[in-house]
């Protein structure tokens, strides 16, 4: 495609993760039961006393302890009690897991009492997914010698892990998985050798980057069988052990830490009771080793993100006859398909079921198969150089959920009964290959798609008509597809989806008054030829794109999405004054109105009012009719970092408030070809971000200020500023053409075109040219 693909990365690996990784995640041990349980014997009073204290010092907005109230605590939601003694050795408090990211939601807030030392018998603690406020866990949890299962996991904690943790000699269960890094931090994990009972212990995400010796340290647990360790700023491994305690590890991930060291030798290629390895991004770089055909437990290895340097798969893999899942996905794996496969486990009974390849040179043609990948559930085999036509034995594979071959150098036909054979398929990704649908108009498919990746496929003129039968699909693809109609039917079956992209196309007619009902929160209609004016949109969107269509008319008043965070109209004929409500949208970043024949003057807002628009990064309205002084609202946008008001009819002077005060990350502003005048205010020489500067074509006059010599961003020889990287970087102003920029400062003084003669001695990004500046140069 000519133009960057815009919706940022993001929005699409979130939306085909959600639906991956239930089918593409690492084995976990399963979580003894916790369900509460009352016992015919009422609880001690002292304990009951203790859990009232409990309750005390936590706000419950969703009354999940409506219950503790009564003699029986041994009766209350989330407690259980011992039948023979009476006390209470359980407390299962966990938050609802669906808000467990989410700060507040239908969880316990507070912090944690002291009373909790008084339950002694107290085995199992589960306060995960509750609200503890960024306080510390605290120290006093070392104090309760009975506990054999501790869950603080996406707690909100902040701070030291306390080593007294260490004291329960009896834990076999520890999970402290921390909302984001660098919340929780242990600077090492010595206290860990107390605990010789841990069999399952999970920190992810726990700042772990001065534990040097955790490899060392994890090998103090004889019991252990379950390890996470994963985005723990973990540098440091070990090629082996001298004497390895960790005899029946079952569960290994260390993903997402950084090692940058060689694959192999490493300590746990010897550990041949793992069932499960997740290497995935670990910076880990050369060939896999053979020692792995010795790890004949292996059911799930995971080598995603690494660096195998243009090798392939080793032999000793046919060993691996109990292997199911196989990700080595973006691995630099080199080769030709066809001896790939041969590598893979070919035994007397086959257990593969998900096989990732996409991301690599591998080359050639598939080959036709029947063996070793029968199983298969998932094949994700896109963005490589294999190339010819499909085999049939790739039909064959039944039992296949997800088959993605998208970007890919296949050619030849896909005919229906073919694709009649994969009845369980519900993601399907054939785009930007040489392969052609060839499906009768009134065939309904046997399976229930919720993934469509026909990106850049040859469709036709019209919508397959098959689709229509496919009412299940979140997610649609049909970008770059020739497609010149819509039918009405579209809308309705697709009117559940998340995410819908038919940009690129030859597309006309108007956009559907229905188009506010549908569930979309990411929509691309760009670069087509709708026309008619622009309609509400979906109440949920949050990613919208109409630029480039023929769209005219004004704009409506009041969006109806509130949730709105990205609007591309660009490149249409669209007229009338831009909606107050517009700024009232609090989630809004990226604003693009540009070229349009939009007229009057930006909406303002009264100096003591509190305007919502305060995340916008992203503003650009060059190439109208508006009009009016420096709009208003840009005073209430700290995080703006582009602004682009080029050729309109502003006039008037900058403010003064115009600086770092208001404007502190500012990298680019564009007012050419106004009316603006007066002076250049200081304060707009104070933005240390500011890397593009035009003002060029108005009647600003005065003396050029001495201060802005100080704008070192202008200064860079290549490349733009970290802020203007980012926004570029995530496709969140790729549209915009910066590179009209000036290499030398020109400024148009008396007639003459003169260049800085110091200052800035490098490089710079500033044009002032053509308008009415006097007194010396800077």
């Amino acid at each position: 495609m000519a133009e960057p693909r815009f919706p940022p990365p993001e929005t699409l690996k979130i939306a085909l993760l959600c639906l991956l990784l239930p089918l593409f995640s690492p084995a976990t041990a399963s979580i003894p039961s916790a369900a509460s349980t009352s016992s015919d014997r009422s609880c001690i009073a002292d304990e009951r006393a203790a859990l009232l204290a409990i309750k005390a010092t936590f706000f419950d907005p969703n009354s999940r302890l409506a219950s503790w109230q009564g003699e029986d605590c041994c009766s209350w939601w989330g407690v259980r009690c011992s039948n023979r003694t009476g006390h209470v050795i359980k407390l299962r408090l966990r938050g609802n897991t669906d808000d467990c990211l989410s700060f507040y939601g239908d969880k316990l807030r507070g912090e944690m009492s002291y009373s909790l030392v008084s339950l002694q018998k107290l085995r199992y603690l589960d306060l995960s997914c509750n609200n503890f406020n960024w306080s510390q866990i605290p120290v006093f949890l070392g104090s309760l010698p009975s506990l054999r299962y501790l869950n603080l996991s996406y707690g909100f904690f902040y701070g030291s892990v306390p080593p007294q943790l260490g004291n329960l000699s009896k834990l076999a269960y520890l999970d402290l998985t921390s909302y984001s890094y660098n919340q929780l931090y242990s600077v090492a994990l010595s206290w860990l050798s107390h605990l010789s009972s841990l069999k399952h212990l999970v920190m992810n995400h726990v700042n772990l980057t001065t534990a040097v010796d955790w490899v060392d340290e994890i090998n103090m647990l004889p019991a252990l069988k379950v390890l996470y360790l994963k985005q723990c700023g973990l540098r440091k491994t070990v090629p082996f052990l001298r004497r390895s305690n960790i005899t029946g590890l079952e569960v290994l991930d260390i993903s997402g830490n950084r090692f940058h060291t060689k694959i192999a030798p490493n300590w746990f290629w010897n550990i041949t009771s793992l069932s499960a390895l997740d290497i995935r991004s670990c910076g880990f770089f050369g060939s896999i080793p053979d020692e792995i055909g010795r790890m004949a437990s292996l059911e799930e290895v995971y080598f995603q993100g690494n660096n195998l340097m243009s090798t392939m798969i080793p032999s000793s893999f046919k060993n691996l006859c109990n292997l199911k899942v196989l990700d080595l996905r973006s691995t630099n794996t080199t080769g030709d398909i066809r001896e790939l496969i041969e590598k893979l486990p070919n035994c007397h009974w086959n257990k593969l079921q998900q096989l990732g390849l996409s991301y690599n040179n591998i080359g050639g043609t598939l080959p036709n198969w029947s063996e070793p990948l029968a199983n298969l559930t998932v094949l994700l085999l896109s963005n490589t150089n294999i190339s010819g036509a499909m085999p049939s034995s790739i039909w064959a594979l039944t039992k296949l959920n997800i088959l993605d071959l998208c970007s890919n150098k296949l050619n030849g036909t896909v005919r229906e009964d073919q694709l009649g054979n994969l009845t369980n398929l519900v993601y399907l990704g054939l785009g930007n290959t040489h392969l052609q649908i060839k499906a009768s108009s009134d065939w309904i498919p046997p399976f229930k798609l919720q993934v469509v990746l026909f990106y850049s496929l040859q469709l036709g003129s019209e919508v397959p008509p098959w689709l229509r039968s496919q009412t299940s699909i979140q997610h649609l693809q049909i970008a770059n597809t020739s497609i010149t109609t819509i039918p009405d039917w579209f809308w309705i079956v697709f009117s559940r989806a998340d995410f819908l992209d038919v940009a690129y196309n030859q597309i006309t007619g108007t956009l559907p008054a229905t188009l506010e009902f549908m569930a979309a929160k990411t929509m691309d209609l760009s670069n087509n030829r709708f026309t008619g004016m622009v309609p509400k949109f979906p109440i949920n969107v949050t990613y919208m794109y109409l630029q480039r269509n023929s769209l005219s008319g004004p704009l409506p008043s009041d969006f109806g999405a509130p949730l709105l965070q990205s609007l591309t109209l660009y490149g249409n004929l669209i007229s009338g004054t831009i909606p107050s409500s517009l700024f009232s949208l609090e989630h809004l970043e990226i604003l693009d109105l540009s070229g349009n024949k939009l007229s009057g003057e930006v909406p303002t807002y009264q100096e003591d009012s509190n305007p919502r628009t305060r995340q916008l990064i992203v503003v650009n309205l060059n190439s109208n009719n508006l009009s009016g002084e420096f709009p208003l609202i840009f005073r209430s946008c700290p995080r703006l970092v582009f602004l682009d008001l080029s050729y309109n009819q502003f006039s008037g002077n900058l403010p003064l408030w115009m600086g770092k005060k208001f404007l502190p990350i500012l990298s680019l502003l564009r007012l050419r070809s106004n009316m603006f005048s007066g002076h250049i205010p200081t304060e707009l020489t104070r933005i240390d971000q500011l890397q593009f500067l035009d003002l060029a074509e108005n009647y600003f006059s005065g003396s050029i200020p001495d201060s802005l010599v100080n704008l070192s961003a202008m200064a860079r020889t290549s490349g733009y500023s970290v802020l203007l990287d980012e926004v570029i970087a995530t496709g969140q102003g790729a549209m915009y053409d910066i590179n009209y920029f000036y290499e030398l400062v020109s400024v148009q003084t008396k007639g003459q075109q003169l260049e800085f003669s110091r200052g800035i001695s490098r490089v710079v990004n500033l044009d002032l040219s053509k308008n009415k500046f006097t007194g010396a140069i800077p």
